[in-house]
């Protein structure tokens, strides 16, 4: 009677064993669903259309009710999967964007202690012990990269001799940092004299790549890249998770800001701290 009876478990373990494994599939698939509608609400809203004004605007409310329950179906999506990490992709596509440091630390600590200790997981508790390092008036981390001469780049060598420095993290596959080069040329055009230097940091895998995209742009500053693409730890000792990225570093390399999403707040910082500390 025994045998039988784990026989008939063996034959009906491998089909519980796959539905388990399926709750990711099954997320997927009614994520898209949700977000293929999304997609239709933001045609509507920011599409080329001869809809009215009035329209437009009952959209964008659907389109928010919409936004909130994504959130919700991918949080209560994760709260049931702590032991599956291929729900940690869903925690960072998701829900990352719209939780603090904090609830994004406890978020992770909530997951099985198996995937905790997944190099994923991992990743994500050190992003978080840089970002909080990472703020103005903390010291910035020192680095070195090839530039493309060989030689090394040191950073601390060259904070040391400027009044501000920033650091421009980019790509040459990264059309949102190519785009904003021009403006960055005339910052420099502006400011170089007065003491503010530019290096930029490329996160490019590809040699030949980087060197055409720096020809391309024409480059006056000092560029540099380890060509190791986001595996690059200097990436991760500045706890950036997308490009473009800038950061304002003093002569004594403390961090005054980072971020910039506008050139114009950049500007801003840069009179700022001049003005600030005038010789």
């Amino acid at each position: 009677m025994n045998n039988i009876f784990i026989i008939i478990i063996l034959m009906f373990y491998p089909l519980a064993n796959l539905l388990a494994q399926d709750k990711y599939e099954v997320f997927r698939k009614e994520m898209s669903l949700i977000e293929k509608q999304e997609n239709e609400y933001r045609k509507v809203i920011w599409g080329e259309n001869d809809f009215s004004q009035g329209y437009k605007d009952s959209i964008y409310k659907k389109h928010q009710v919409l936004v909130k329950e994504k959130v919700e179906f991918a949080k209560n999506a994760i709260r049931e999967n702590r032991d599956d990490e291929r729900f940690l992709k869903v925690l960072d596509i998701y829900v990352r964007n719209f939780l603090s440091l904090d609830e994004f630390e406890t978020e992770l600590k909530s997951f099985s202690t198996k995937v905790q200790k997944t190099e994923t997981c991992q990743r994500n508790f050190e992003f978080i012990k840089y970002s909080r390092i990472n703020v103005p008036g903390k010291p910035c981390i020192d680095f070195e990269m090839k530039g493309h001469d060989g030689k090394t780049i040191k950073f601390s060598d060259v904070y040391k001799k400027h009044k501000l420095v920033l650091v421009d993290f980019w790509a040459s596959w990264c059309g949102a940092c190519r785009a904003t080069i021009p403006s960055i040329k005339k910052m420099y055009e502006v400011y170089h004299e007065k003491g503010v230097e530019v290096v930029s940091v490329s996160l490019d895998d590809n040699k030949e790549a980087w060197e055409k995209a720096y020809k391309e742009e024409n480059i006056p500053w000092i560029d540099g890249s380890n060509l190791l693409g986001w595996k690059d730890p200097v990436a991760l000792w500045y706890a950036i998770r997308g490009i473009p990225h800038k950061v304002l570093v003093d002569q004594h390399g403390i961090i005054v800001a980072s971020g910039f999403h506008q050139l114009g707040s950049l500007e801003y910082q840069i009179n700022k701290y001049l003005n600030s500390h005038k010789d």
